[in-house]
């Protein structure tokens, strides 16, 4: 049986928090760490979503919320916040006037949204059609 998909862009997610950690314990300047972080956590969901795309449609639209929900609300945001304040503490910055700690938080849980979604699906038996 081909291994599904989904289970494909669940490693790819569980492997951008591994390269997280990594890059941080790698790169002593903690802005650029974060900023190249950002670009992983911007990258990865904007490539999953056209593969799926390309796939299959529109096919599964709840893994698309759940996709887009972290990469609008908070990979996005929080990388532009980061490029357009060079130089100034993540701490002291804002977006749409939540706090960026408290945007951080949120963007971890949303990640574990995204990545649970996928999960359920790639659980989940392919449909005969």
């Amino acid at each position: 049986m081909r291994r599904n998909v989904f289970s494909k862009y669940l490693l790819a997610q569980a492997i951008v928090i591994a390269l997280v950690m990594i890059i941080f314990r790698v790169i002593a300047d903690r802005q650029v760490a974060a900023t190249v972080a950002g670009f992983l956590f911007v990258l990865l969901p904007l490539v999953l979503m056209v593969l799926e795309y390309r796939r299959a449609k529109f096919a599964h639209p709840i893994w698309f919320a759940a996709v887009l929900q972290f990469w609008i609300l908070f990979a996005l945001p929080i990388l532009g916040i980061r490029l357009l304040n060079w130089g100034v503490p993540f701490d002291q910055l804002s977006a749409f006037g939540v706090p960026g700690p408290v945007l951080h938080q949120f963007s971890s849980k949303s990640y574990m949204v995204m990545m649970i979604v996928t999960l359920f699906i790639s659980w989940k038996r392919p449909q005969k059609g």
